[in-house]
């Protein structure tokens, strides 16, 4: 049996500090098969199986000081029980350009049943970073 939850965040960004991973706060839960949406925040699947995750983020315009020349980063991972025994994976990290910096992943993997998966974004950026949007998916099959 398959099962799909989605988190949501668009009306409002999420201000994100420097060189800090913080785990995306989302505003409403799209769907939510199996009750597996947890604080806005997490998907918990309640069985085993094989997992689809796949995240989209798109980080806001940046403005960068006249003469300031360094490059950017941006990163984003999968948090696997980010409050207890922290497990990252399906980590990806680009390069930041002045302009919006979209960024959309997809991790398959096999999955535990109860443990809570989250995404969490880092970036180098001198100043907080807005987060404009973001949406956060798992789909389940179970074994």
């Amino acid at each position: 049996m398959a099962s799909v939850c989605k988190l949501y965040r668009g009306d409002k960004p999420q201000l994100i500090q420097p060189e800090t991973w913080t785990l995306v706060i989302f505003e409403r839960v799209i769907s939510n098969d199996r009750s597996m949406a947890r604080q806005l925040s997490l998907i918990m699947p309640p069985f085993d199986g094989d997992f689809t995750w796949a995240r989209n983020l798109r980080w806001a315009a940046i403005d960068i000081p006249d003469g300031d020349t360094r490059p950017r980063q941006f990163m984003s991972r999968f948090i696997r029980d980010p409050y207890g025994i922290r497990d990252d994976t399906g980590a990806d990290d680009r390069t930041a350009t002045p302009g919006r910096s979209w960024q959309t992943v997809t991790w398959l993997f096999a999955g535990q049943s109860n443990q809570p998966v989250g995404v969490e974004v880092w970036h180098d950026h001198h100043e907080p970073w807005p987060l404009e949007h973001a949406q956060f998916v798992g789909s389940t099959r179970d074994y």
